[in-house]
């Protein structure tokens, strides 16, 4: 299965929050600025479509045909599906976390804001912003104590990490940048906020909109001292295979957040997945894809 290909590239980020134990849980804290003329989506698009009572998806919002669709054609993870309800359940099957990665992609249905939430929200997305004014590229994120955590991944770009961000929600603050490829000036592409928090996820951002997920179908991911070697579709017995072992991250929460100016993504501000972001696994988001027959290792040498 592709997603058994791709997931010790894509998933790296979820093997890191493992030390995360001793943080503490997450309280939200945001400084206020002035307004902007921000504009945040809240008008439902079409009639949408739901599973399992998750937040549902509009339908032909995704078409296959995006660059991130092209690229990937089977989601890293159920988390990164819709709302990413797929990624909480650690009783379902690898059946179930299979068809759940072929599941309904697309755009989320937003729900309204009030005029207080709008207000709060606006706010934030000045400071998340200026967050990607700051890091525009990964050689300035390095250098402010973010390291890379996985490679490039179509759909969800290269994650840098920054642990010491980790132990609640700020909007000015988060833990992890998303980039389009992994060389030092490669460029900011969106925002991650990896959280823990007990119980259940975070206080976020202003509204509704704000799906957090995780990765614990299945009895969680494949994970060995190097980090996630298997996805959540993986068995016991498969894991074991490859000297993981299976884990849970109960109380790992995350949530995308799409608002690098001139990279605003179609599927909504804090999509799982950003259908503009495509290009080559383990490369950058402007070469060809990679053949879906590839290994699940990034090759010795990119080509162009």
């Amino acid at each position: 299965m592709h997603d058994r290909r791709i997931a010790t590239l894509g998933l790296g980020i979820c093997a890191l929050a493992l030390v995360l134990t001793g943080c503490s849980s997450s309280s939200k804290s945001a400084s206020k600025t002035p307004k902007s003329d921000a504009k945040v989506t809240t008008t439902t698009l079409a009639t949408p479509v739901s599973a399992n009572g998750a937040p549902p998806v509009i339908p032909g919002t995704a078409t296959g045909k995006s660059a991130c669709e092209k690229a990937l054609p089977t989601p890293a993870s159920p988390g990164q599906v819709g709302a990413g309800t797929g990624g909480s359940s650690d009783t379902a099957s690898p059946e179930a976390v299979e068809s759940s990665e072929h599941g309904t992609r697309g755009m989320v249905a937003q729900k309204s804001l009030t005029h207080t939430q709008r207000s709060e929200l606006e706010t934030q997305m000045i400071a998340a912003r200026g967050v990607a004014n700051k890091y525009a590229t990964v050689k300035d994120a390095v250098a402010a104590g973010y390291f890379r955590s996985t490679t490039y991944v179509p759909c969800i770009g290269a994650h840098y990490t920054n642990f010491g961000l980790v132990g609640h929600f700020d909007p000015a603050a988060p833990s992890e940048l998303l980039y389009d490829g992994t060389t030092p000036d490669s460029k900011i592409v969106g925002l991650s906020y990896l959280v823990r928090n007990v119980p259940g996820a975070p206080t976020g951002f202003a509204g509704p909109n704000d799906h957090w997920h995780q990765h614990n179908a299945n009895g969680g991911l494949c994970v060995s001292g190097q980090g996630v070697i298997g996805s959540e579709a993986l068995t016991r017995e498969e894991c074991a295979a490859r000297g993981g072992r299976k884990t849970l991250l109960q109380n790992i929460w995350m949530v995308h957040a799409w608002v690098v100016p001139g990279f605003e993504c179609t599927w909504g501000t804090f999509s799982g997945e950003c259908p503009e972001l495509g290009g080559r696994l383990c490369g950058n988001a402007w070469e060809s894809p990679l053949p879906p027959t590839k290994p699940d290792t990034c090759p010795t040498a990119k080509s162009s």
